[in-house]
């Protein structure tokens, strides 16, 4: 079909607000994937831009595109693969942990474009032609977006809108039952086409959770194995409904299994148990000190290191096993002159032997005669002073409680006095369970709307951890 006659798609895509929902649509159980029973959203997921692009194009034409996000964090990979696919990638950078100027832009963008096409038919007749093909597609569910997809159907462009069901104010099925150019549709009837699972770790420091963590090693199977290895793991995993990573060891057809979702040494045992049933004739099953200490004689070397996954419950100091080959002890070497070098604690002005430069020496050459008068020298602190000027990064949350130097607002200051015992590091992080019924106000620790929660993983103000896409 020639491009002259072809609809024209342009796309405004809200990546923050497609991206919370599908993990939670991932976690919560369908007819491609298992619900996950530790967990209400699954970090696994993943959305093929270039099969999202051309499902929802269906053989029309794509016209100016766009997609809207924030960091941090940054998500280049993505934003590349947009821009791949012909989008004008608009990134904004967080305000104290607020996402800015995401919403207004795609607002903007999608009042200015209608205006600008309806004010231009007015002149051209190719322009007005053009318009009735014209169909605008924002994948979002967010009610901020419902004024200015208003204003494009009131323009007379088509619209079709798409969001997860969880996602999607009421607001639009109001505003569908009012104008019938506004089509509504869910991602989830496309989501098979759309959407893939990453069993891959994304850990970057290449360590894991001797915690949680299985091996599978000794692969038994034959080498040509069809499917291969690493898909009959991922393949067996799926059916167990725990949220569940694998990293490739050094050795061919080796996998460390890491269970984030573990909350005690008998819920370790039992997926022990399960592993050995389901992988026992393919591989020999072993826990992680099991497994490590073949290279060690001795528990492998603790160290502490980020978790990109929730912490276990009860278990604040998260820690991590680095496998390392156990080396020689090195003897200690002591100088020769190390004892003449020691001061004499009797006199601290006496030099040491051969000590001439020692880090006393130029105490020796002071004039302690009073000859000279005393002279006053006052200095300035200029990082204090700068930071007296800014307000602090931190706000409501900072750990010094306001005596940080920084500037803080009034209603901070008095929250601060009004709670002495109160740990403001965890302000607005769990939800309230008096909710509504709470009458601590503005004063309550916990959140009690969306609104006012604080997500300690990408430290965003609007949502909790647990509804964080990251």
């Amino acid at each position: 079909m020639p491009e002259e006659s072809q609809d024209i798609c342009m796309f405004f895509v809200d990546d923050s607000n497609i991206w919370i929902e599908a993990q939670k649509f991932a976690a919560s159980g369908n007819s491609h994937m298992p619900k996950l029973t530790d967990r209400d959203r699954d970090p696994r997921l993943r959305i093929n831009i270039g099969k999202l692009v051309k499902t929802l194009l269906r053989g029309r034409f794509q016209g100016t595109s766009y997609l809207y996000d924030s960091r941090p964090p940054p998500n280049d990979a993505v934003w590349n693969t947009f821009e791949k696919y012909k989008f004008d990638t608009k990134i904004y950078d967080r305000a104290r942990g607020k996402e800015k100027q995401v919403d207004s832009a795609m607002a903007a963008d999608l009042s200015g474009e209608s205006a600008e096409l309806s004010t231009g038919a007015k002149f051209d007749s190719e322009i007005k032609e053009k318009n009735k093909r014209t169909v605008f597609i924002a994948i979002t569910g967010d009610q901020d977006m419902v004024p200015p997809i208003r204003r494009v159907l009131g323009y007379g462009f088509r619209v079709e809108l798409w969001a997860w069901k969880s996602g999607l104010s009421a607001e639009y099925l109001k505003l569908a039952n009012d104008m019938s150019l506004l089509s509504i549709n869910y991602l989830e009837n496309v989501f098979k086409e759309i959407s893939f699972t990453s069993y891959r770790s994304t850990r970057r420091s290449g360590k894991v959770n001797p915690s949680c963590t299985l091996v599978l090693c000794e692969f038994t199977g034959s080498e040509s194995t069809n499917p291969d290895a690493e898909a009959i793991v991922c393949d067996g995993l799926d059916g167990w409904g725990r949220l569940s990573f694998i990293t490739p060891s050094n050795m061919r057809n080796e996998f460390y299994v890491e269970f984030p979702g573990v909350k005690s040494i008998d819920d370790i045992d039992s997926l022990m148990v399960k592993a050995k049933t389901q992988f026992g004739g393919l591989w020999k099953i072993m826990s992680w000190l099991e497994y490590a200490n073949r290279f060690n004689e001795g528990p492998p070397a603790m160290v502490e290191t980020s978790n990109m996954f929730a912490p276990l419950e009860g278990d604040g100091d998260a820690k991590s096993l680095e496998m390392m080959v156990k080396g020689e002890s090195q003897p200690i070497r002591h100088s020769v002159n190390a004892v003449a070098n020691v001061r004499d604690t009797s006199n601290p002005w006496k030099l040491p032997i051969g000590g001439e430069k020692s880090e006393n020496a130029e105490a020796s050459s002071l004039d302690d005669s009073n000859n000279n008068k005393w002279e006053t020298v006052s200095r300035y602190n200029l990082k204090r002073g700068h930071h007296a000027k800014q307000p602090c990064p931190y706000g409501i949350r900072c750990g010094k409680r306001g005596d940080c130097g920084h500037i803080h607002t009034t209603e901070e200051h008095d929250l601060f006095q009004a709670l002495p015992e109160q740990n403001f590091k965890k302000w607005r992080t769990s939800k309230c369970r008096y909710g509504d019924r709470c009458y601590l106000g503005k004063r309550c620790a916990f959140y009690h709307t969306p609104a006012e929660a604080w997500c300690t993983r990408c430290l965003v103000e609007g949502h909790c951890r647990e509804d964080c896409k990251y």
